[in-house]
């Protein structure tokens, strides 16, 4: 038996707890708005965190490696879907882009009427285009063809420095995706702005001829039907 006066010595002391968290409530946040911008969250100490950190609904997009709302992922994906109903299943040639149009009626695949931007250029350049076609009949032409149009960035960066980051970001990425996914015979670069990346596209093993204009680039109204049967033909050096 304990006597009364060492038990209520007892309860004076704090339990020792072996193996096991406190149970205690912490203490309560301190909150509060500092003028640089910067708040602070404390429980003993200060433990400070930048409020201008990202929204916990953005998340990075994959497609171009910016942080996006869920919005702009859907838009996206609604793409990609659309271009994968026209992806051939053995790709003969495949047009890679540095960037997805800006508007969805300028994609390629996203043409609902008819065609608009790099979408018209593409069915104008590729010959494919005819009276009475609609876009469905002219998309299912492409694909017999085995012709696929893609993109470095399959969202569009109006920054023209932000792009280029964006661009020598992905391209490790999308020529992964070349050479394990889409595994064209030849790869045919459209756009100025794929000129810094020649020697990198060139040198990526991509077990497909890269064909360019003069070293460079193409642009849609250099493209035309019968370019790609001659540049097949021809050496790879005659290619640069």
């Amino acid at each position: 038996m304990v006597p009364a006066r060492q038990a209520a010595a007892g309860r004076d002391r704090e339990p020792v707890v072996i193996g096991s968290k406190s149970t205690e409530s912490p203490p309560p946040l301190k909150l509060r708005e500092c003028l640089s911008g910067v708040r602070e969250i404390a429980f003993a100490g200060g433990l400070a965190y930048d409020c201008n950190m990202p929204s916990s609904s953005e998340i990075r997009c994959d497609g171009c490696g910016q942080l996006a709302a869920g919005e702009h992922i859907a838009r996206r994906l609604k793409r990609l879907e659309n271009m994968t109903r026209y992806r051939p299943i053995h790709v003969q040639a495949l047009f890679l882009g540095a960037m997805s149009p800006v508007e969805d009626r300028d994609h390629l695949y996203s043409a609902v009427e008819t065609f608009h931007g790099e979408g018209a250029e593409a069915v104008r350049a590729l010959g494919v285009e005819q009276p009475g076609r609609n876009v469905a009949e002219t998309l299912a032409g492409l694909q017999r063809m085995g012709f696929l149009l893609t993109h470095v960035l399959d969202c569009p960066v109006n920054d023209a420095a932000a792009r280029r980051e964006a661009l020598q970001a992905r391209l490790p990425a999308t020529l992964a995706r070349i050479r394990r996914s889409y595994k064209p015979k030849r790869v045919v670069l459209v756009g100025g702005e794929l000129s810094t990346y020649v020697t990198q596209i060139a040198g990526a093993n991509l077990d497909a001829v890269v064909v360019l204009q003069n070293g460079k680039p193409y642009e849609w109204t250099g493209v035309g039907p019968y370019l790609l049967a001659k540049e097949a033909a021809a050496p790879l050096e005659a290619l640069w």
